[in-house]
């Protein structure tokens, strides 16, 4: 599932910082109501040393 933009009115750096993960690979986003989930995938296993 591609990640969706995050909202240009909150620009918080975490956001930020999540966004980018997400778009290189190490997570995926997906919402739950109204929470945004973050899962690692394989790569992100790979780069932690758990997969």
């Amino acid at each position: 599932m591609a990640c969706p933009p995050s909202p240009a009115d909150t620009p918080h750096p975490s956001s930020q910082a999540a966004g980018l993960l997400c778009a290189s690979g190490p997570v995926t986003r997906e919402r739950s109501g109204r929470s945004v989930l973050y899962r690692r995938t394989a790569v992100g296993d790979v780069l932690v040393g758990t997969g």
